[in-house]
């Protein structure tokens, strides 16, 4: 049901993670210098799904962030699976739990696969983009679908005491 909090907020967490992987979103870009037979100047794009190297603005290398981007989608999917467990509060509240674990998961993915993961042999300079902040956005809104659901449910409850 739409019309309740929970629902916006679980819908926003959904279409954040979506399109972070659907669109590729960079969450780190960075610089430094790749040593083959020559010295060459390297930029990367670190996304959720891959990460974008483009060397010497000649050739560009993909590596895939596998982990991250399925991290990410399951929690897109749990979130979408959540807002249709409207009857059933007490599922929802093991979901939003199960949504806690695995955005911390996504936190330390990106921490791997952004800084952790060396994509450069020399002077590499790391610059965080805006979309950063996606997986502590995602957990301020599955704390809110948290207390939505629980409100929810002492409305439930304090109604059958009336009964």
């Amino acid at each position: 049901m739409i019309q309740r909090k929970q629902s916006i907020w679980l819908l926003l967490i959904f279409v954040i993670n979506i399109s972070s992987v659907w669109l590729n979103i960079p969450f780190l870009q960075a610089e430094g210098q790749i040593d083959g037979k020559v010295i060459e100047d390297a930029f990367a794009d670190i996304g959720f799904s891959y990460t974008n190297i483009d060397i010497a603005k000649s050739r560009v290398v993909n590596h895939q962030n596998s982990f991250l981007k399925y991290t990410t989608l399951l929690i897109a999917m749990l979130s979408a699976f959540c807002i249709l467990l409207f009857k059933n509060r007490k599922y929802q509240k093991i979901i939003v739990k199960i949504n806690y674990f695995l955005i911390v998961i996504q936190l330390f993915l990106m921490y791997y696969y952004g800084i952790s993961t060396r994509y450069f042999d020399y002077g590499h300079e790391y610059n965080p983009v805006i979309s950063l902040i996606f997986p502590f956005v995602s957990a301020w809104a599955n704390f809110n679908a948290g207390k939505g659901i629980n409100k929810d449910d002492e409305l439930v409850k304090s109604y059958d005491r009336i009964r």
